[in-house]
């Protein structure tokens, strides 16, 4: 990245209208100064890189799209052109900061202080930070103890003196949120140079409402260290209880516990109860539906944070500097200045093959249920239509769970049992139970809903758990109403058997089983070896010629399958897709329509694939999401037929999207039309026109 930084969007006495500084946290500032042409390519002796490489190295971790790229060497231009700015600087920039005063004497400025005032104080601050930075020792960093106990010291008369400047109420309140920051800053920095560690550690990486978790807050002080522990507690939520308890701590989860054991210099042991109605732990954006495409939040939510703070929370009081005095047996630590250290509290354990990992705790409900499908696919008829619906119960309880499974249904339609009893006997066990769905023949064109439910007593719990664990990050669940949309509307499908060659991970498949089709997942050996004629039509997955190298391996036995009259549905490939060769007849890509609601043209009205077995008309391009189509031809063999025509607004128009050719006694189709989106999304269009791809080979013949 350029050495250009975005700067506050007020300075000396400018003020953004409506706006302060607390506002502008966590948000993208709305003022900036920019300098012309930076220097990225300064090497760092640190680093021991260019910041050219490492920006060019992470564009080369974009893997989903193709992006790697060299990381060049030796000087490289950022340039930027200043386009706002707050603050008098000139005409011609030498540096992003110039006309800002950066310094800690200047915060007072910039939150809109008179300068006078707090000048002792900040300027104290900023002979403490020098004095730290100046004789800070990486072999003994507590030299800096007394520095940085000044620091904070003054940190805080600044605060209390904030209270009483003669300023508009919103500059105090901006210069006591700047300030706040310096207090942690050397809070943070004090506790390291005294090298303290606090390290609170549960028992449970979840508990349910209701439920306890037992939490050790542990301090480690180093021999000699200027500190002295005043108290340890857990800061919970409101509505939670919290009592100490002597209670032994266990490390059940440390295989090497007994040999290796933890001597913390002081323990602090907590039982931590959740109340009956603790929310449950998930993204705070994600806690509230979203209005269209925008998230809401509950107020009071950290507003563009990533995540909520964590609930549980082990605080540690200390006393650190000054001098060290010796009472009778007690000995304690006089003057300097006490601080709070705040950690998350975590759940730790042992992998065997990636070591310890920790997780953050988190409140989670006893029961978590599901649907197996999301979308219930029935079409328009005459005769009552049934599909087959599980539920899968989760259990994140560490008591036996008995309840019983249900489905509610709409007016009209049946579920079959009407029950299904199940029991789960701790944390991590599962349940499922099938039921058969019945939708009656009078049923109209519309959505309608299924919900899954599990009666535990008197509790009713209906909601899916999808958790996000990975090892390098902490662990999210995000929860949804345990539901299937149920789409009814005009469906035929010919019957066809499909095979179907994944490809960089797409839900297609599902949603061809979904329809009722006879699909089989063609794997390596059968690609290679198998018998390919058995299927009327080959669907080939998303980005396929880069995820399945057999596919590109076996490409000549998909071309001779067509040829002798086979169907080729290919999705969306990448530009390696025609720079290998693989299609039948030279094309070149790659152009997209990323509205999806860009109006969309039918070229060949009477082709097959418009006509049989659904007839396929603009409203078949309603309600669309995410993109018309990606990766098309640009240009292509007249031996391809464009079947259609979209584009962008102020675009030309492309016709590339879709191609059908004839291949000696087959049919081939690209279709870089985003199916994989609109499928999994339950657009009755896309599976109109998706039958009428896969059903092409008993299309009758023009």
């Amino acid at each position: 990245m350029s050495s250009a930084a975005l700067i506050p969007a007020r300075a000396g006495s400018a003020r953004v209208p409506g706006k302060n500084i607390r506002d502008l946290a966590g948000h993208p500032l709305l003022a900036y100064s920019i300098a012309a042409a930076q220097e990225a390519g300064i090497f760092d002796a640190v680093l021991g890189r260019t910041y050219a490489e490492i920006a060019n190295e992470g564009r080369s971790q974009h893997k989903t799209q193709d992006m790697g790229t060299i990381e060049t060497r030796g000087p490289q231009q950022s340039g930027l052109i200043r386009l706002e700015s707050f603050v008098s600087s000139g005409a011609r920039e030498a540096s992003v900061f110039e006309g800002i005063d950066t310094s800690v004497s200047g915060l007072a400025t910039l939150a809109g202080l008179p300068q006078g005032p707090l000048a002792r104080e900040l300027a104290t601050m900023a002979d403490a930070a020098r004095r730290a930075l100046s004789e800070y020792a990486a072999l003994e960093p507590r030299t800096i103890i007394p520095a940085l106990v000044d620091g904070l010291r003054a940190t805080r008369a600044a605060r209390t003196a904030v209270a009483s400047v003669d300023a508009p109420a919103d500059a105090r309140a901006d210069a006591d949120f700047l300030l706040a920051f310096k207090e942690r800053e050397f809070t943070d920095a004090l506790t390291r140079a005294a090298r303290v560690v606090v390290d609170p550690l549960a028992d449970a990486e979840t508990v349910v409402p209701g439920g306890t978790v037992m939490v050790t807050v542990r301090t480690f002080l180093q021999p000699g260290t200027p500190v002295t522990v005043i108290g340890a507690t857990v800061r919970v939520p409101a509505g939670w209880a919290i009592e100490a308890s002597d209670e032994q701590e266990r490390d059940d989860h440390n295989p090497f516990a007994r040999m290796f054991r933890e001597k913390p210099t002081t323990t602090a042991r907590h039982r931590v109860t959740a109340p009956a109605d603790a929310p449950l732990t998930q993204p705070y954006y994600l806690v509230e539906p979203r209005d269209g495409d925008k998230y809401r939040w509950p107020a009071g939510s950290p507003k563009a944070m990533p995540f909520a703070s964590p609930p549980l929370v082990g605080e540690v009081t200390l006393q650190v500097g000054g001098e060290r005095v010796a009472g009778g047996a007690l000995t304690v630590q006089m003057g300097g200045e006490r601080v709070v250290v705040s950690k998350p509290v975590e759940f730790r354990f042992a992998d065997r093959v990636r070591g310890e990992l920790r997780r953050q705790i988190s409140v989670v409900p006893p029961v978590a249920i599901g649907i197996d499908s999301p979308l219930l696919i029935v079409p328009l008829g005459s005769k009552p239509h049934q599909q087959r619906v599980v539920i899968r119960a989760t259990s994140f309880s560490t008591r036996p769970v008995t309840g019983s499974l249900r489905l509610r249904v709409p007016q009209g339609w049946t579920s079959v049992p009407a029950e299904a009893p199940f029991t789960l006997k701790t944390s991590g066990d599962k349940a499922a139970a099938p039921f058969t769905v019945t939708a009656p023949a009078s049923r109209k064109a519309g959505r309608v809903t299924v919900e899954a439910e599990a009666a535990v007593g008197r509790a009713v719990f209906s909601s899916d758990v999808q958790a996000i664990a990975y090892p390098h990050i902490q662990t999210h669940r995000i929860y949804r109403p345990a539901s299937a949309a149920g789409l009814v509307f005009d469906l035929k499908i010919a019957p066809v058997h499909v095979g179907y060659i994944m490809g960089s991970g797409d839900q297609v498949y599902e949603a061809l089983r979904r329809m009722g089709v006879d699909a089989t997942l063609i794997d390596e050996e059968r690609l290679a070896t198998g018998d390919l004629s058995s299927f009327d039509t080959i669907v080939v997955g998303i980005r396929a010629s880069e995820a399945r190298p057999e596919l590109v391996a076996n490409n000549g036995r998909l071309l001779q399958y067509v040829e002798r009259g086979g169907t080729l549905i290919v999705q969306y490939q990448q530009n390696d897709y025609v720079g290998r060769g693989l299609a039948p007849f030279p094309a070149e890509m790659a152009s997209r329509v990323t509205d999806e609601t860009a109006p969309v043209r039918i070229l060949r009205p009477d082709h097959p694939l418009f006509t049989f077995p659904n007839r396929i008309t603009d409203a078949d391009f309603n309600g669309w999401v995410q993109e018309r189509n990606l990766y098309a031809f640009t240009t292509f063999d007249k031996r391809y037929i464009p079947l259609l025509e979209a584009a962008d607004s102020g675009e030309p128009p492309q016709r590339g999207g879709e191609v059908y050719a004839r291949v000696g006694k087959g049919h081939y189709v690209y279709t870089a039309y985003a199916w994989f989106r609109q499928l999994p999304a339950g657009v009755p269009g896309a599976y109109r026109m998706f039958a009428n791809l896969i059903s092409l080979p008993k299309a009758p013949l023009r």
